[in-house]
């Protein structure tokens, strides 16, 4: 007598959520690497920004390819004594000064969701210079897309290369130099560290939410001292989310919170933006950094209804942050952060003419 193999039916949905499970899982496990010193940049335009910090957020536009570019302008206080060759350090008539250690971002993104792979690609640059200390970042990404219910899952995977040149102990102008308290050397190095991010983003047409983790190897050393710690990545987790109010008002204008909390498990800071939208066309808003300031944003997108296609992806907006921290009004302390943003998508898929005799019944069979 032969037994019937039994046979276990096993829904597609429940397959995609035990993906997603042994993804989370596989990304718990990597942040149980040591902590270490390097930080992303934070900038106020991260709505705009999520395939930087996301890599499953890359190709949110279907058979577009999208170009962002952000500037980022601000300065810090750096306290100092008045008189360096002051026998007494702690009098100076009781007075300290500020002196400004400038910071300057320029970030560039390009990715494009692709119909034969059923995915997306995209390359990030970064350039970030805050004070003494000169980074140099660029990254290469892959995301799967995934229909699930009405909105599409990305999973991504972004492979990097960060090249630091931090500044010597005697670019801080140190009250004793040597520095007793400083270990290392006092001439500038330059290392190159491989990392990766890992990310998953949902998006439907009126919210999304995403989870990623940066510098999941906490810096593989390739050249430099591979023995030193100094300016070693440290891990970042980012959770994110927004969402699309449509306002019932003869005027089409629609409401847009987003959110970005970001920790590398010793400290953590958190980003709200509400904008407002009128059309499609143009949008201001404020947003309230917490321990930095708050940003107040404008923008536009000039060619929304021409008619011209290459012009109407291009869209522009500006941000100033006001600092909220007891040293940004002090004498010789920074008065906020200025950011401009630019981004811009065009369609580089086109339709195909329809020639010959068929029927009408398979002309859109094999449509994405």
């Amino acid at each position: 007598m032969r037994l019937k193999k039994k046979v276990i039916f096993v829904h597609p949905k429940i397959k995609l959520l035990m993906r997603i499970k042994y993804c989370l899982i596989s990304l718990f496990l990597l942040l149980s690497y040591t902590l270490s010193a390097q930080v992303d940049p934070r900038t106020t335009f991260s709505p705009w920004l999520q395939s930087f910090y996301n890599p499953g957020a890359m190709g949110e536009k279907e058979n577009h390819m999208n170009f962002i570019g952000v500037l980022r302008q601000h300065a810090f206080p750096m306290k100092t004594p008045k008189d360096p060759d002051a026998l007494d350090q702690t009098e100076n008539d009781g007075k300290q000064e500020y002196i400004k250690g400038n910071g300057e971002q320029v970030l560039l993104n390009i990715d494009s969701y692709i119909k034969q792979i059923k995915g997306a690609v995209g390359v990030t640059f970064l350039k970030d210079k805050n004070g003494p200390n000169d980074n140099i970042y660029f990254g290469f990404g892959y995301a799967s897309k995934i229909r699930v219910r009405g909105g599409k899952l990305g999973i991504g995977l972004q492979l990097g290369f960060l090249n630091q040149k931090p500044a010597a102990f005697d670019d801080f102008n140190p009250l004793q130099n040597p520095d007793p308290t400083a270990t290392g050397t006092t001439e500038s190095e330059s290392f190159l560290d491989f990392d990766m991010k890992f990310g998953l983003h949902y998006k439907t047409p009126t919210w999304y939410v995403g989870v990623s983790c940066t510098q999941l190897l906490g810096g593989v050393r390739i050249s430099g001292d591979k023995s030193s710690n100094i300016s070693k990545p440290v891990q970042q987790l980012y959770i994110t989310g927004g969402y699309i109010w449509n306002l019932k008002t003869p005027v089409p204008w629609s409401i847009e919170p987003h959110i970005l909390i970001r920790t590398e498990f010793a400290t953590w800071s958190m980003d709200i933006m509400a904008l407002a939208r009128y059309n499609g066309i143009i949008w201001f808003g404020l947003s309230y950094q917490l321990d930095l300031g708050i940003a107040v944003l404008f923008g536009a997108v000039p060619f929304y209804n021409h008619t011209n296609n290459y012009l109407k992806g291009l869209e522009i907006g500006v941000s100033y942050t006001f600092g909220t921290t007891k040293y940004t009004w002090t004498r010789g302390g920074s008065f906020g952060d200025f950011e401009i943003l630019i981004r811009y998508g065009f369609n580089f898929y086109k339709d195909r003419a329809l020639t010959g005799y068929g029927s009408s019944r398979h002309l859109y069979k094999n449509q994405y």
